[in-house]
């Protein structure tokens, strides 16, 4: 059994313990690292379109309808469900499938429904005797452990994330635009086979937060901020570095490695079982002994880290409000980024995997305060 059948049967067992006959995977073709695109993670075809749907039956083969039309040949090569419909009409050809099928009577649920303008909503509830009942949460709870294939593509993102920050540092100079460097990062990890990429990249002597790049033109003593987000077949992952352009200090040393200090700590709490809640908490009191309580809450910093999505975007923002427990194969970023009022805002992070031993790095090398001496 190949990782999408995997997938598709995991569904279908949590189909058949929901008393479902029939799911509705939905996309509008917007992704974000931050969300779960389950038409993608279902059939390895990244829909563009603004609809694009697969029927999965408890039994019974998945068929998968896409827009536009010309996309045909792209999902014929890359999805792994083969019964396509591609086509202009979406509303039509939907309501044909539904027909012909006879699946007006099936008890179906729906994932993306959240994706849903409401005259699509109501189009695809039409065509049901039973109103479609949300899935979202119990494909969640399916996805949230990566396979094989999403921990693979993990590893090779973070590796190409690495390699981007080291074509940054040895690429930037001043009087450098911001978003020439950008650029630079963002063409070479295009190079390395990334098919995507969340990038905020600025600079200044003193950072009051991280942004997209401008036209400011470096120089030294600049603090520079890069939070490098690559994508390898949709599968996103996040590292959180700071480089000074000259030697840093001794007072930003020591205030980067408090912050290594309280990622350290989150990364020791994150075992199977614990909350999110407990993941930030340990972090915070790292920076709470030092003096700077009130800097763990915004607006100088917003979250101690996010998921990465694909199949499942959990756990969600890392922040005390979330009561999310971590399970083993979870993977997420993890970023004490915040603001020192003697240094500034500093980028510290790095992507994990939930083991039984605490978070463990898909990176090779731990972030440090570097410094750029040419």
């Amino acid at each position: 059994m190949d990782v999408y059948e995997s997938r598709m049967a995991k569904l279908r067992q949590g189909m058949e313990t929901s008393g479902l006959d029939l799911l509705v995977i939905y996309s509008n073709g917007c992704h974000s690292f931050l969300a779960s695109d389950a038409v993608r993670y279902v059939t390895g075809f990244k829909p563009m379109g603004p609809h694009s749907a697969v029927l999965l039956p408890r039994d019974g083969d998945p068929i998968l309808i896409l827009t536009p039309a010309l996309d045909s040949v792209r999902a014929k090569k890359r999805s792994a469900v083969k019964r396509l419909i591609a086509t202009d009409d979406f509303a039509a050809d939907f309501a044909r499938a539904v027909s012909s099928q006879r699946l007006h009577p099936c008890k179906a649920g729906v994932i993306g429904g959240w994706r849903m303008t409401r005259g699509t909503r109501d189009l695809i509830n039409s065509q049901f005797t039973v109103p479609l009942a949300a899935f979202d949460e119990e494909f969640d709870n399916i996805a949230r452990a990566r396979d094989q294939l999403e921990l693979q593509l993990s590893e090779r993102a973070a590796e190409i994330a690495e390699r981007g920050y080291a074509r940054l540092l040895e690429v930037v100079r001043p009087g450098m635009l911001e978003y020439e460097l950008a650029g630079e990062v963002e063409c070479y990890m295009k190079s390395l086979g990334a098919d995507d990429n969340f990038q905020l990249m600025s600079a200044s002597q003193h950072n009051l937060a991280v942004r997209a790049p401008s036209d400011r033109r470096l120089d030294v003593g600049d603090v520079i901020l890069a939070e490098i987000s690559p994508s390898v077949e949709g599968q996103f992952v996040q590292i959180c570095r700071t480089a000074v352009i000259g030697p840093a200090t001794d007072i930003q040393r020591e205030k980067y490695q408090l912050l290594i200090d309280a990622m350290l700590a989150g990364m020791r709490a994150g075992v199977p079982g614990t909350t999110v809640r407990e993941v930030v908490q340990a972090m915070n009191e790292v920076v709470t002994r030092a003096g700077y309580g009130k800097y763990c809450f915004p607006p100088y910093m917003r979250a101690r880290g996010h998921g990465l999505g694909l199949g499942s975007a959990s756990p969600g923002d890392l922040m005390l409000e979330n009561e999310t427990r971590l399970v083993a194969g979870m993977t997420f970023v993890i970023h004490p980024n915040q603001y020192i009022p003697e240094t500034g805002y500093f980028l510290v992070g790095e992507p994990v995997v939930v083991t039984d031993a605490g978070l463990k790095p898909l990176t090779r090398r731990q972030p440090g305060l570097d410094s750029i001496l040419r």
